[in-house]
């Protein structure tokens, strides 16, 4: 380690180290502040491609001293994506949900450098917030043309199963992933497989297309999961599982006592099949006559409230020939942002996505506030999970 390479930037603890050069965890001297800093030899120095945006860690500064260059990142609290499994493996699910993360970062690098940025566990940087940042963001390559899909997998798989010795085909990548699925595989295999032969059947022209329809579907496949785990987990309750454990407890408990109490048992008889037909039925007529009772009642609480000017929904906002201007709903709950849309006149659509923030909370919308859109078109929301 370097100590004191420079007047104002120091490097404190290295982590990476490869022929692109060093990625250190530093400080600021000056403004005494964290820092990530790059340093790399004049022979490998960085283009003129460099990527800005939300996606990639801010460049504070860059110079160069001797036979090296180095670069000054904001440091985000986190750590580099190589050593995110040691902390904890994630399950399919959380994969796809850090896939989403991927593509959007290619949609991002390909508005503003174009294709080749290389996704690989280097250059990646996972925050505490779940985010994923870009971090050398010069490191592009016409060698990552054409293989975007396969290196989002690899880092998949990465996550899911940690580091790897050898380079596995896709194929067995894809074929681990779907095996980690509790349920059939079958609907997992096929979807991960479709969206990787369509990295073949693109051509360059149509990579923003097949970035899109590549989000779509990894959007789909982790609601899908969402689902189907959601599912299997309310047919056995935590609460249900609770009073079976304890029937079986007491069921010894409680034959012994029926054992002893035989005699008491005759004093019930049970009802006859005809008996308990006739009074299911008086029960249903009873039930029927006491709700159309109720809906004839103009007084009853469900007609005040169709009345009530506090809880009418207000008309539509008329459309111009602009459109209707979208309204800011980020950071409101999914049901408050609903009712602001459905008062504007508009439609939505939502995903669910990993976040800290308090479950239900709107993240982003698209389009943006203030945007003139047509009441046909739905607006995009992503909620915390």
């Amino acid at each position: 380690m370097k100590k004191g390479l420079y007047e104002r930037y120091v490097p404190d603890t290295l982590l990476y180290a490869g022929e692109a050069g060093e990625l250190y965890r530093g400080h600021d001297g000056v403004l005494r502040r964290d820092i990530l800093l790059c340093i790399f030899p004049h022979k490998v120095a960085q283009t003129e491609r460099i990527m800005h945006g939300s996606s990639a860690l801010q460049i504070l500064d860059r110079g160069e001293t001797g036979d090296e260059g180095f670069v000054v990142l904001e440091y985000v609290p986190g750590l580099l994506l190589d050593s995110a499994p040691n902390a904890r493996k994630l399950s399919l699910k959380e994969a796809l949900g850090m896939a989403r993360g991927f593509v959007q970062i290619l949609q991002e690098a390909d508005r503003t450098i174009g294709r080749g940025l290389m996704l690989t566990k280097y250059n990646l940087w996972l925050t505490e917030a779940g985010e994923i940042k870009v971090v050398n963001t010069w490191e592009v390559s016409e060698d990552a043309v054409g293989h975007e899909i396969s290196d989002m997998f690899r880092l998949m798989h990465h996550l899911m199963f940690g580091a790897v010795e050898i380079e596995l085909p896709i194929s067995q990548v894809i074929e681990e992933m779907a095996l980690s699925y509790a349920g059939d595989p079958f609907v997992i295999r096929k979807s991960l497989r479709a969206i990787w032969r369509r990295e073949e059947k693109m051509s360059t022209e149509q990579y923003e297309r097949m970035l899109a329809q590549t989000l779509e579907d990894i959007t789909s496949l982790y609601q899908y999961i969402k689902k189907t785990q959601v599912g299997a987990r309310s047919s056995v309750s935590f609460e249900k599982r609770k009073e079976m454990r304890q029937e079986e407890t007491e069921q010894p408990i409680r034959s012994a006592h029926l054992k002893n109490t035989g005699a008491k048992k005759k004093r019930f008889p049970k009802l006859s099949t005809k008996r308990l037909t006739a009074v299911a039925l008086l029960a249903i007529v009873c039930i029927t006559a006491v709700a159309f009772m109720q809906n004839d009642n103009p007084s009853s609480a469900k007609s005040v409230e169709a009345v009530t000017p506090n809880t009418a929904a207000e008309p539509p906002k008329a459309e111009n020939k602009l459109g209707v201007e979208v309204p800011d709903v980020k950071g409101l709950s999914l049901e408050e942002a609903g009712q602001k849309l459905t008062q504007a006149g508009l439609h939505y659509k939502y995903y669910l996505e990993s976040s800290i923030h308090k479950k239900g909370t709107v993240l982003k919308q698209s389009p943006a506030a203030g945007e003139k859109v047509s009441r046909l078109e739905p607006i995009e929301l992503w909620v915390s999970d």
